[in-house]
């Protein structure tokens, strides 16, 4: 794909452009707005782009699936096994709300009735097992972006 500047210019403009970006995202109500606007800035700094490195690929388990695949696997059916899934989302939730020293306090004592370490650790065994994947090299960049003149 062809740009119309150069690439360290590119990434140095969307990066810094994007903070800005975001960081006034509250002064932009809802709407739709029509934009219209010639655009002059200068740009300088540094884009620093690493080397390509091999990773050991890891992965998100699914919480919706694996609930799901227990439920099937542990001999719950019907509505008991339903109940028993909103129940635990439910109470869940209700301990998500809670101030974080007691959420801590509560998450272990739960985590003490079902060794789930145990279990999460004997997937990512699994996972280890994996063959390395090649990850493109991280960018950063420090760069400054200024308007030229007055925009139009």
């Amino acid at each position: 794909m062809q740009t119309i500047i150069n690439v360290a210019a590119l990434t140095a403009l969307a990066r810094t452009l994007d903070k800005q970006a975001k960081a006034a995202r509250d002064d932009l109500e809802p709407g739709e707005y029509e934009v219209r606007e010639r655009v002059t800035l200068d740009v300088s700094g540094i884009v620093k782009v690493f080397e390509d490195h091999q990773y050991q690929p890891t992965t998100h388990i699914p919480l919706k699936v694996a609930l799901a695949l227990f439920v099937r696997y542990s001999g719950a059916v019907g509505q008991n096994a339903m109940n028993a899934l909103v129940r635990a989302m439910r109470e869940a939730l209700e301990i998500e709300s809670l101030p974080r020293q007691e959420r801590k306090a509560t998450v272990e004592a739960i985590r003490e009735l079902a060794d789930l370490e145990a279990a999460e650790a004997t997937v990512r065994t699994g996972l280890a097992e994996l063959p390395p994947q090649n990850r493109r090299g991280r960018i950063t960049v420090a760069a400054l972006v200024e308007p030229v003149g007055e925009a139009n």
